[in-house]
This record gives structure tokens, sequence and C-alpha cells, in this order.
């Protein structure tokens, strides 16, 4: 555990001084991020109610870091529409049994299918030249090409689509990344996506698959909120927010742990928590905390709440968004620099001034995370996301043991400085 300070004059900004403190527990930071991306949480999606297992857990740690309800319950509840596949999954292809998250994922638009078909493979003369689209029957085959070609199937016409589409499933391979995503609703057939190989392993001959999607209407997910009042300003907010829902399970087994994305940023949510209940650290605003569900599913549980907030939008000084806070050995970005110059050039001053992190890089306007609804509204935001030698994003591979937070602490102590500017 980190739990010194050191003063130090601080010539930028305010012309103040200014106390570092490193008050983070690592084994503490450890352990959330652990069991946040456990197998019993099952990847915080709706799968096996994996996010309500982990916005419980959250809430408890909200309880025990001594922050408040803004309301009568740490929730906030709302509903959403969502496709998961927590059911049998299997993909053989000429007798090789392909692993789920290892050897292949599924598009999230895929509906349920199963069969044993013969694979007609699609070529680049299929794409680019008519003729070699004429007398071609989809229908009941394993549909397989390039997934460079993905692009060109809106470009062909309808009833060649509608052909493709007809396909038992279909199966892209050459994905040079394995990155699954979230869904709303299934779309027409099984789709799956193969990393790189040979050609000549899956342009003929036989596939096998089994593939059960479950669509769930008016799910019912939650935000979790607490508070700390302020001592000096308490109707003046500073908001700190981090997501918690992850992507679920492809089949029963293989699930998506999301330890840096966004275990980790759920664990700084906690370890700020503590220092500002600390009376050594006591807040002139009042800060509330904000840990999102259904990020993933497109930003849902955030824009649900800046359509329903628990505080006036208005009262909201500056909102810290934290997603992917696990590394940091190369630089952290800062998405909305180029919309907040003043505030980014402050940032990067106090980071250069006590040499926190190797660089801090400025970002335009995006809609990539829980802050963007926010500034939709007004509310002034920056989005901070680290990056890092460890890659592992939307995989199987974003596990806690590997997650290295080499700059963890460092990061904690710029968020901590900046807010002292505000």
């Amino acid at each position: 555990m980190k739990n010194f300070c050191v003063s130090l004059f601080f010539p930028i900004a305010l012309l103040v001084n200014v106390s570092i403190c490193f008050s983070q527990d690592m084994t503490r930071v450890r352990k959330v991020i652990a069991t946040l991306s456990a197998k019993n949480m099952h990847g915080r999606s709706p799968a096996f109610e994996g996010d309500r297992k982990a916005a419980t857990y959250i809430a408890s740690l909200f309880q025990t870091a001594g922050l408040k309800p803004v309301e009568q319950s740490f929730f906030q509840p709302f509903t959403y529409d969502t496709q998961i596949f927590p059911k049998k999954m299997s993909l053989t292809i000429n007798g090789k049994k392909m692993q789920p998250g290892v050897d292949f994922i599924i598009d999230p638009v895929s509906s349920s299918g199963k069969g044993n078909v013969e694979i007609l493979y699609l070529d680049s003369t299929f794409f680019l030249y008519k003729e070699n689209r004429t007398n071609l029957d989809c229908k009941n085959k394993a549909v397989v090409y390039d997934q460079k070609y993905y692009s060109r199937l809106s470009d062909l016409p309808l009833e060649v689509v509608q052909n493709i589409y007809s396909a038992a499933c279909l199966i892209e391979y050459n994905h040079p990344k394995l990155t699954m995503g979230i869904a709303s609703k299934p779309m027409s057939v099984p789709i799956f996506k193969l990393g790189t190989m040979d050609v000549n392993e899956i342009k003929s001959g036989r596939c096998s698959f089994q593939l059960r999607s479950e669509w769930k209407q008016n799910y019912q997910s939650q935000n979790v909120i607490g508070m700390i009042k302020g001592s000096v300003q308490p109707d003046t907010f500073i908001v700190f927010s981090a997501h918690y829902d992850h992507l679920g399970h492809l089949g029963k087994r293989t699930y998506f742990p999301g330890a840096n994305d966004n275990a980790s940023g759920i664990s700084m949510l906690n370890e700020l928590a503590y220092y500002y209940s600390d009376s050594l650290h006591k807040p002139a605003y009042s800060i509330l905390f904000i840990a999102f569900s259904a990020e993933e599913a497109g930003l849902i549980g955030s824009k649900f709440y800046t359509q329903h907030p628990l505080i006036p939008l208005n009262q909201i000084k500056f909102l810290l968004n934290m997603d992917i806070v696990g590394t940091g050995d190369e630089s952290i970005t800062v998405v909305n620099g180029t919309e907040y110059s003043a505030r980014f050039s402050r940032l990067d001053s106090l980071n250069k001034a006590y040499q926190l992190l190797p660089a801090v890089v400025k970002r335009g306007k995006a809609a990539n995370s829980d802050h963007y609804f926010f500034t939709q509204k007004g509310v002034p935001a920056f989005f901070i996301y680290t990056n890092g030698k460890q890659k592992a994003y939307h995989d199987v591979y974003d596990k806690a043991e590997t997650l290295p937070l080499n700059k963890y602490g460092e990061l904690f102590t710029l968020f901590t400085l900046f807010v002292k500017t505000l």
C-alpha cells in the first residue's frame, strides 16, 4: 500500500502548495479487479445476470468506502434490449474443432442456427466480376470469405446479398484480432469470425456448427451511484465515472474477463472514493461517483443518466471518465482535450511538473465512452484511457493476472492534482 504525501510548490495555474498523496491500496486494487473479472461474474453482462452481481458488489464497495446514495438506493435502474450467447456453441471445420474466443468469435448480430453443411468458398473473383456470381446457390451452405471483402457486401446487388444471407452460416476468416462486441438484436444468420489462417484449410469440405443466441428485451440493468458531500460548495459537483459492464459469454464455458476494460476503471473509482472519504482530503465540492452499465451496448446507461439525472447537470463543474486505466507505460489519451484546451494544458502541465506519466496525448471529441452524452448536454468532461504494451481488448486475454497496473498510482495522483485546480 502506498500511503504518504509530499508537499510541493505548484507554479502553474493557481500558485498554491499542492500535496501529492499516494494513497491507493494496490492490494485492494488487485482484489477489486480480480473479483470483477472472475468467472463467477460471467463477463459482467446479462448472461447469467453477471451485470447484476457486479452491481451488487460495487454498491458494497461504495458503502464500505464511505459513500452515500444520492437517493434511497445506490442503484439507478433502467431497461434495454440486448443479445447474449450463454448457451452451447461449437464450430468444427473439416474435423478441426475450433475453440470459442481463441479460434473464433461470433458477430454479435448472429442468430441461432445449427447444421452440418458443405463449405462454399467465395474468392476475390466473386466480388470483382459479375459473371462469377451467376448460378451460385448459397442455401444450406457454409459461405466462407476473407474478411477484407466484408465491406464489399453492401455494394453487391440486393439479390446477390439475399443469396449470401440464405446460407446456413457465414464464416469470415483472416481477422487480425478477434475483437468481440454487443448488439441489441439478432439478424438472419449465424456469423463466425476466424483469425488469420491458411485458406486451404477452409476453402472446401464440410462445416458443422451450433449456435444459440438469446435476445433479451427490456432487460433491467442499473447504474451504481454514490456521493460525498462537499465541505464548501456542496451544490457543485465533480463527477468520476467508469463503466462496469463487459461482453459476457461465448457459450457456457468461454467468457470475457474485462480486467482492463473496465474493472480497472471501477477499481480507480473505489480508490478515489476512499481518498475523498478521508477527513484529510475532504473535498470542497461534492463528488459524485457513477459506475455505468450497458456502456458496451452503446453507452445506454450514461445516456439514461443524462436523461434522468439525480443532480441537475448544470451543477456539474467537470466530469472525469475512466475507461481502460490498467497500463500507461506508453501514455494516456485525453478525449475532448481539444474541446477544453485550457484544462487539457493544465492537466498536461501537472503531469510534466511532477513527472508522472510518459506522455499526455490530446484527442478530439468522440462518442467512444460514457462522457459523450454529458458533453452533448453541455457538461465539460474528459475521457481518459491508458496506452501500454499490454494490448488485450474485447478478447478472452484481458485478465486480471496479466494486467500490469504499472502507472496506476501516477494516474491516480494526476486525477487528484487536477481536481485541486478545478
